[in-house]
């Protein structure tokens, strides 16, 4: 984590994610992001960043939606 951060703005954490959470390699990371970025602002609004960086990361993987259940015949 940066000693200080930068002045961010609601732009700023758009763009992060709709731009960076789509390259990040599974959603869970959109967590870990969300974490350094609300250490940022104390207004940061971690639930719609979420959603918005989460559609975002499924549309970039040409997902409908995170399921956590894992079809069986997968591991067949």
């Amino acid at each position: 984590m940066l000693s200080k951060a930068p002045k961010m703005t609601r732009a700023h954490y758009d763009f992060i994610a709709d731009v960076i959470a789509p390259q990040v390699s599974w959603p869970t990371k959109l967590r870990d992001i969300a974490d350094e970025l609300e250490a940022t602002n104390p207004a940061f609004n971690r639930g719609k960043f979420l959603s918005r960086a989460t559609k975002a990361w499924e549309a970039a993987q040409g997902v409908d939606e995170l399921n956590d259940e894992v079809p069986y015949e997968r591991f067949q």
